[in-house]
C-alpha cells in the first residue's frame, strides 16, 4: 500500500492552557453552509446534573481508593460494592438503598448518630423494597437481593431499638430460598452472596424464623470464589451447626444425634488447626527488627488477615460452646474457649485504630469473647468494649438490656435455653 503525503504534511499539536474551548457548529439555516462559533464552557456543565449521577458519585466516594480504610465500605463489607454503580438506574429498590446507605455511612462516620436525612432515606428504601418484594419476578433479581444487603449494612449504622433481629437477614433468607439457584458465571451475584451469606448464617443459628433444609444450608455456603480456602471452610462449619440446631440433631441430653455431634467435634478440630496456621502466618508478616518493620511492614495485608483470624476465633467459640453441652468434663475445651476469648480481646487495640467501621465489625467478636470466657477480667474487658461502642454509636436500648440478651444467646449456644418460634 502506497503511503500518501509522506514528507509533505506535518501536524503540530499545541497544548491549550485556557479554560475556554471553542467548537464550530454548522448553521441549521437552509442554504447557508457557514459555521457559528459557540463557547463550550457555556454548553458543557462543570458538575453532575442528574440525580442518578449525583447518587452514584456520592456512593463511589464511600469506597474509592483515596477513602481511608477506616471509612471504606469495600474493605469491611465486600467487593460486590464496586459493581453496584454500573447497576444503578434499573432497579428502584437498589437505587433507594444506595441513597440510604450513603446517608447512613456519612452520619455514622461524622456524627456517630443517624441524622434525620439518613432516617428518612432509610424509611423510603424500606417502602420501596417492600413494594419490590411483592412482585415475584423483581423480588428474585440480584439487584433486589443486593438492596437487602445494603439495608442490612445500613441498619448497623443507624442502630436498632432492640437486640433482636433486624428482619433484613430474614428477608434475604426468603429471597435466597425462593430463587433456588446460584449462577457461578455471574460474578456480581457470586460476590454478593459471598458477603451476604455470613450474616444470614450467623443469625440463622439464633433466629428460628430463618429456615432452610439441610441441602439449602449446604448450598448457601457454596461459592467458587472462596472454595477450598480457610474462610470458606469456617462458614461451612457454622452453616452445618445452624442446620444441626434447626433440625434437632443437637439436643442437650440423650436425644442428640451421635453422628452430628462427632461431625461437630471434627469440624472444631479442623478449625483449631487452621487457626494455628493463621496465627503463625500473622506473626511471619511482622519483621522482628523494629527499624525494618517501619519499612517492610505491609499493614493493609496484615490487618486484613487479622480480621479473618478474629472471625475464626469467633467461630471457634461458637462451635466450642455447643460442644461443651456434650463434653461437660473436657477441661481442654474450657481452656480453648478462654484462650480464644483472650486472643480476641488482644485485638481490641487494632479495632480502635480503624474506628468507626473497624469497631463496628469487632462487636460480634467481643460478644463471642464475653460468651466464651470464664475469666472475670476478660469478660469485664469485653463488656467494657461493647458498652463503650453502644454509648458512642448507637441509640434505642440500654446496656442492661443488651447484656441480658447476650446472656440469653450464651444459654442458647450451650443448648440450655434455645430460641424457639
Amino acid at each position: 500500500m502506497t503511503c500518501v503525503g509522506a514528507g509533505q504534511q506535518r501536524y503540530k499539536f499545541k497544548e491549550e492552557h485556557g479554560a475556554r474551548n471553542s467548537i464550530a457548529i454548522p448553521h441549521r439555516t437552509k442554504g447557508f453552509s457557514g459555521y457559528k462559533v459557540m463557547d463550550a464552557v457555556q454548553t458543557v456543565p462543570h458538575t453532575p446534573s442528574s440525580e442518578l449521577t449525583l447518587v452514584t458519585n456520592a456512593f463511589v466516594g464511600t469506597m474509592a481508593m483515596s477513602t481511608p480504610v477506616r471509612f471504606n465500605l469495600v474493605y469491611w463489607y465486600g467487593e460486590f460494592l464496586r459493581d453496584i454503580p454500573a447497576r444503578l438506574g434499573r432497579n428502584e429498590a437498589l437505587d433507594s438503598s444506595v441513597k440510604a446507605l450513603t446517608a447512613a455511612h456519612s452520619s455514622f462516620c461524622l456524627h456517630h448518630r443517624a441524622t434525620p436525612e439518613a432516617l428518612v432515606r432509610y424509611s423510603v428504601a424500606l417502602r420501596t423494597l417492600r413494594f419490590y418484594l411483592n412482585d415475584p419476578t423483581k423480588a428474585c433479581s440480584s439487584e433486589t437481593l443486593c438492596a437487602v444487603m445494603l439495608l442490612l449494612i445500613c441498619q448497623g449504622f443507624i442502630g436498632v431499638t432492640d437486640m433482636g433481629w433486624t428482619g433484613h437477614c430474614e428477608g434475604a433468607a426468603h429471597i435466597i430460598k425462593a430463587r433456588r439457584y446460584y449462577d457461578p458465571s455471574d460474578e456480581f451475584e457470586s460476590k454478593l452472596l459471598l458477603s451476604l451469606r455470613a450474616p444470614v448464617i450467623l443469625e440463622g443459628i439464633f433466629n428460628p424464623k430463618i429456615q432452610f433444609t439441610p441441602s439449602e444450608w449446604k448450598t448457601l455456603v457454596e461459592n467458587h470464589i472462596d472454595e477450598g480456602t480457610f474462610p470458606g471452610r469456617m462458614l461451612r462449619y457454622v452453616s452445618h451447626l445452624a442446620s444441626m440446631i434447626q433440625h434437632g440433631n443437637l439436643r442437650k441430653g440423650v436425644n442428640s444425634d451421635t453422628e452430628s455431634v462427632n461431625e461437630l467435634r471434627s469440624n472444631y478440630q479442623e478449625l483449631k488447626d487452621g487457626l494455628k496456621k493463621y496465627e503463625d502466618h500473622l506473626n511471619s508478616l511482622v519483621p522482628i527488627d523494629k527499624e525494618l518493620r517501619k519499612l517492610a511492614f505491609d499493614s493493609q495485608t496484615y490487618y486484613l488477615i487479622e480480621r479473618f483470624y478474629s472471625f475464626g476465633l469467633t467461630v471457634g467459640i461458637i462451635l466450642g460452646c455447643v460442644i461443651s453441652a456434650f463434653d461437660t468434663e473436657d477441661t481442654d475445651l474450657v481452656s480453648d474457649l478462654n484462650l480464644f476469648s483472650s486472643q480476641i480481646m488482644a485485638l481490641a487495640g487494632s479495632a480502635k485504630m480503624f474506628k468507626p467501621l473497624g469497631t463496628s465489625f469487632m462487636q460480634l467478636c467481643f460478644q463471642a469473647a464475653w460468651v466464651g470466657t470464664t475469666d472475670p477480667s476478660v469478660k469485664a474487658h469485653a463488656e467494657k468494649e461493647m458498652i463503650d461502642y453502644l454509648e458512642e454509636y448507637t441509640t434505642g436500648f440500654t446496656p442492661t438490656r443488651y447484656m441480658r440478651e447476650l446472656e440469653r444467646m450464651s444459654k442458647h449456644l450451650r443448648l440450655v435455653d434455645p430460641y424457639v418460634m
